[in-house]
């Protein structure tokens, strides 16, 4: 990483232009009123009641308005009525369907990368504070261990020069051989020598921490300028992602509604699984008490939101990072820093592991057992369970040595 426009004015002046024109898209793309929302970086406390889905509603930003969407009457008659829909779709109309879904997954799949770059720049950051942090407390305390050895060399200095005299008369008659003598001297300026030598490494060790916070405070600025830009990257991608959205949702009004109930079909199903799971009645998925799966589901519902890591609202790697707090295990807010911990999983998956999507990795979430994982898929979503096999893009696996949770899940 290019350190040189710290030391440059004609560099630095470019950096704050850099940083005048990100302000400038910042307060632009924030101006509007439907992509506001999108924006807020959550703080820990409670979810405001608003903010979860209500029984039945749909669980997309992509639903349409329509005249009587799904989800705003009784469940069961909406899924009855989104069944027939279903029933009564055309060869031509699925395949259209599939390209709908094909076109939000990629429109999706980009704005995943530009959300995991700015955690990834965000983590960095924080790394580099908590390590200036450190190296302030580590000089510190050097600066107290110099200061005292410089005081008991200065007090035992006084007490020579004073009582060199009975230092001298003491080393001569105490000694019972010249031999004897010749050691006592050795020993005692050993012991200067000694103390001299320490002096000196607290001084170099001093010097080579103060030298570290200085760079570390050089990567700070640097790192804090790479989290603006990648913030305002991700505000940009998400903003523009959305009004393509928004053009999908107008293109095709019969489609939209075949969208609304495949959604409405599958949020049904997601929920009946998660019932019969919480339940028992689910042989092929067994919570363990205290386990990370347990916790897990007690956050299904939360809804999707960049940058979060609280009940309040997660992201895919804010969701692990949550869950795995609890366990004994500090992840990074990462997903491409987070397929770095634990061990690769050989064989077949076991409840609890991570599971990673996408090139570059952009997508994170937790093996729950017979097939499926559980996940914050994405803005307009909340955290809920899905099937491995609807994805074709996971890259990897792996196993975290988790401690067994202590009291009731956060």
């Amino acid at each position: 990483m290019k350190k040189s426009y710290k030391h440059s004015g004609f560099h630095t002046a470019r950096l704050h232009h850099r940083r005048a024109v990100l302000c400038f898209i910042l307060v632009a793309v924030m101006s509007f009123g439907s992509a506001s929302p999108l924006f807020a970086v959550p703080e820990d406390g409670p979810a405001p009641a608003a903010s979860l889905p209500g029984t039945g509603s749909i669980t997309t930003d992509l639903a349409p308005e329509v005249e009587r969407p799904f989800g705003t009457g009784d469940s069961e008659a909406d899924s009855e009525e989104a069944r027939e829909l279903l029933a009564r779709a055309t060869p031509a109309q699925r395949a259209e369907l599939e390209s709908f879904y094909a076109q939000l997954d990629a429109i999706d799949r980009e704005t995943e990368i530009a959300v995991e770059e700015y955690n990834a720049a965000r983590t960095r950051l924080e790394a580099i504070a908590t390590n200036i942090e450190i190296s302030e407390q580590d000089v510190a305390i050097l600066v107290e261990a110099f200061d005292l050895q410089a005081q008991r060399l200065g007090e035992r200095a006084v007490e020579i020069y004073r009582g060199s005299n009975d230092v001298l008369l003491g080393l001569l008659f105490e000694a019972e051989s010249l031999s004897d003598l010749l050691e006592r001297i050795n020993i005692a300026n050993k012991m200067v020598e000694a103390d001299t030598d320490l002096m000196a490494r607290i001084r170099l060790q001093r010097a080579a921490l103060e030298n570290s916070i200085q760079q570390l405070s050089l990567d700070e600025s640097e790192a804090a300028s790479l989290e603006f830009e990648m913030r305002a990257r991700m505000i940009e991608v998400t903003a523009r992602n959305e009004d393509r959205k928004q053009e999908l949702r107008d293109q095709n009004f019969a489609m939209l509604r075949l969208f609304e109930a495949e959604q409405l079909q599958r949020m049904l199903a997601e929920q009946e699984l998660a019932f019969s799971i919480q339940d028992g009645n689910n042989r092929d998925i067994v919570i363990e008490p205290g386990s990370p799966v347990e916790t897990a589901m007690t956050l299904r519902g939360v809804p999707y939101l960049w940058g979060g890591a609280s009940r309040r609202g997660f992201d895919c790697s804010g969701l692990m990072r949550f869950i795995f707090a609890q366990h004994g295990i500090n992840l990074p807010h990462h997903s491409g820093s987070q397929v770095l911990q634990g061990s690769r999983v050989v064989g077949a998956l076991q409840p609890g592991d991570l599971v990673f999507f996408g090139t570059p990795i952009h997508h994170v979430g937790m093996y729950v057992g017979g097939g499926y994982f559980i996940h914050a898929p994405r803005s307009g979503e909340v955290v809920s369970l899905r099937s491995l096999a609807s994805r074709s893009d996971m890259v990897a696996a792996r196993r975290l040595d988790w401690q067994p949770r202590e009291g009731a899940p956060r």
